[in-house]
């Protein structure tokens, strides 16, 4: 089989689990944090690096394939997706060194942003 047509789904298959993720942690923050008036715990931080981490791989294999020859459809897809990287670690360092609590909204624009990008990376990504 084809390498390149191997990168190609599997980088198809993790933005739409991507997005999905997204949009469930996005409800679920939306949840915790404005009708439970909860906090993060520390089971969700550690989704949310598992997320980032599925993220980055995607990345890394969109890169690769750019480095194999292939092209996304409109070249601000490269820029999509750098944002998809940097999105999370933005938030965490907002939640992490936030003195007043509870620190969730932080969360709430994340996987809002990083459900936003993913929608507009997808659009950019094929013809």
């Amino acid at each position: 089989m084809n390498p390149y047509l191997l990168l190609r789904d599997l980088h198809y298959l993790l933005s739409r689990a991507g997005l999905i993720i997204a949009v469930l942690m996005l409800l679920y923050a939306l949840y915790v944090g404005l009708l439970r008036h909860g906090d993060v715990t520390t089971a969700f931080r550690r989704g949310v690096y598992v997320i980032f981490g599925m993220i980055a791989v995607e990345a890394l294999i969109g890169l690769v394939m750019y480095g194999m020859g292939g092209r996304p459809f409109d070249m601000v897809h490269l820029i999509y997706g750098f944002g998809a990287v940097l999105s999370l670690p933005f938030f965490i360092f907002v939640e992490k060194t936030a003195t007043k609590r509870p620190a969730m909204g932080s969360y709430m624009w994340g996987f809002g942003v990083l459900a936003g990008i993913l929608i507009r990376s997808i659009m950019t990504g094929a013809g």
